[in-house]
């Protein structure tokens, strides 16, 4: 974003100073000229809530098709009860992978609107970061392949009486069995973001330090989970709750406070100044 441009807070700063000229201090640090914040801290204040306001979303939605669809569908070890649950419940998995392409594009967004707000904190980090978050939706969306796949096994269809019913129920929960490996992938690369992101709030300055750390706490969460079903997929239960107890502090305080206070929106103008005078 541009630097913000300020007006002297006072008559006498501009005779004091040669004709034209302005101190560069009071051009990056005044609110305005009555003394609230500029029509660009405005904006990033706004930018932040709407970022808060998505990621509220997120924790609204996502439950439903990557917890609550996959317990009542799943039955471990069982293909047969599997398959016939997700072809009795079709609706209501169908209705998952809806909420999940709106995850996706909510991911999307929020990768764009975080890049804007932390670019002037260091830019090749918050592109990282956000690159890292659109390969995550990346990965959400084709994982919707094999959420799609296992309903046209269980659909009943024609063309698939050329296999046995054993061997369709054993298809379908294998692409089931790949839609939580793909989930386990997403959720490397969202560990990576988290960290990206933990570490620019922390350096800031316009958000509190103790978001970034719990942010980076975050990160360790989902990385121990997605690397840890891949090497002892036997204990994913306990790296399940490990999950929760690490990342679920750091991403809920982090929405709360981009609702509540948004952004210090002088602090941020003075950022963005400090990095445009020396890009």
């Amino acid at each position: 974003m541009a630097s913000a441009t300020t007006k002297p807070v006072a008559e006498s700063t501009r005779t004091a100073s040669p004709a034209g000229s302005r101190s560069p201090a009071s051009a990056s640090a005044s609110p305005s000229a009555g003394g609230g914040p500029t029509p660009e801290g405005r904006a990033v204040r706004r930018t932040a809530r709407l970022t808060g306001l998505l990621y509220l979303a997120i924790f609204v939605i996502a439950p439903f098709p990557f917890l609550i669809v996959p317990g009542l569908v799943v039955v471990d070890g069982d293909a047969a009860a599997t398959a016939a649950n997700v072809a009795s419940s079709e609706g209501l998995f169908r209705a998952g992978l809806v909420a999940e392409t709106l995850v996706v594009g909510i991911e999307i967004v929020v990768a764009g609107l975080l890049y804007g707000l932390l670019r002037p904190v260091n830019r090749s980090l918050s592109f990282a970061a956000a690159a890292a978050r659109l390969a995550e939706a990346v990965v959400q969306a084709v994982n919707l392949f094999t959420g799609g796949l296992a309903l046209l096994i269980v659909s009943g269809a024609a063309y698939l009486t050329v296999f046995e019913p054993d061997q369709l129920d054993a298809l379908a929960a294998l692409f089931l069995d790949l839609r939580v490996f793909l989930t386990m992938v997403w959720g490397v690369l969202f560990g990576f973001h988290l960290a990206l992101l933990g570490y620019l709030v922390y350096r800031s300055g316009f958000w509190p330090r103790l978001l970034g750390a719990l942010l980076g706490l975050a990160s360790l969460g989902y990385l121990a989970q997605s690397y840890g079903h891949l090497l002892a997929p036997q204990h994913d239960g306990l790296f399940a709750v490990l999950v929760v107890l690490l990342a679920a502090p750091g991403e809920l305080a982090f929405t709360v406070w981009l609702l509540w206070k948004g952004i210090d929106e002088r602090r941020w103008t003075e950022k963005a100044s400090a990095a445009t005078a020396t890009a």
